[in-house]
């Protein structure tokens, strides 16, 4: 029986050759898994990370190990048709052509490329014209706040401290999708000169910005209430905290590159520019 193939150039540059409509797909992260399963390729994935958590149903699908180390051997004995892995595992994806699994990596970088990745998957699985509809769909979301918050000043825009992690201080600098959402929504992002990605901050440098809003996500830290960073020893002029300004947000939809990082736009300029979006 003849079998269409499908050649796609991935996020590497490497051109790959798939077969149609591929049955079996092994997914290596928790962003790939979430693409996958917003382009209806639910039914056909068989092996998951152990860090994959969304949506729900993926909770009964086979793992495969961790991220930075899945299990080769138990990829290659569920007999995947595609694998959909990231620039990090470039050992597995050179072990995998070796034994002429198709695999194809994704490197999403900002908005853009996120985009392009949906559609690079969608056609692979055979949904172009799904995943050319889906990001039509969020582009429109996307262009909504923009339009929403194009007639704010550069003046006027709030000041955004977005906290990752409160021992050491750590936030999101440039070339994180933290950092971009922050500036479509209409906000400067206090760190967004720093020299790294996901810098140390000092609560000197927090001070200097004064910040008028300040977002968190401790990634499940259930220690880190509300009201404790209310009461942190030494920070009550911040504006942020006179105010109370403070807002936690799911860190999965604003640090992942899929669909959920147009949700985390909207939440973000919702509270930035709560009059606007009444």
């Amino acid at each position: 029986m003849d079998v269409n193939i499908v050649h796609l150039t991935d996020d590497m540059d490497r051109e790959i050759s798939i077969a149609e409509k591929p049955q079996k797909i092994i997914s290596l992260s928790p962003a790939n898994t979430e693409v996958l399963f917003a382009l209806n390729g639910n039914d056909k994935i068989v092996g998951v990370t152990d860090y994959c958590d969304y949506p729900e149903q993926v909770k009964s699908i086979e793992k495969i190990g961790d991220y930075i180390n899945p299990n080769i051997e138990k990829i290659i004995s569920l007999e995947p048709d595609l694998v959909v892995a990231n620039a990090e595992h470039k050992e597995i994806v050179e072990t995998l052509e070796r034994l002429d699994i198709p695999t194809i990596v994704l490197r999403p970088l900002d908005m853009e490329n996120m985009f392009q990745n949906i559609e690079l998957v969608g056609k692979a699985l055979g949904e172009d014209e799904y995943s050319k509809e889906l990001v039509e769909s969020l582009r429109e979301r996307m262009n909504d706040v923009k339009s929403r918050i194009s007639g704010i000043a550069e003046t006027d825009k709030p000041k955004v401290y977005y906290e990752i992690w409160y021992e050491p201080l750590m936030t999101a600098g440039p070339g994180t999708f933290i950092d971009d959402l922050i500036k479509l929504a209409g906000g400067i992002n206090i760190a967004g000169e720093a020299k790294t990605s996901f810098p140390e901050i000092s609560l000197e440098l927090i001070l200097d910005k004064a910040p008028d809003i300040f977002i968190y996500s401790h990634h499940g830290d259930s220690q880190m209430e509300l009201e404790e960073i209310y009461e942190r020893v030494n920070w009550h002029n911040i504006p942020a905290i006179k105010n109370r300004q403070i807002y936690d947000i799911d860190p999965n939809i604003v640090q992942r590159a899929t669909p959920r990082l147009i949700d985390g736009l909207e939440i973000i300029a919702e509270i930035l520019h709560p009059d606007l979006f009444k």
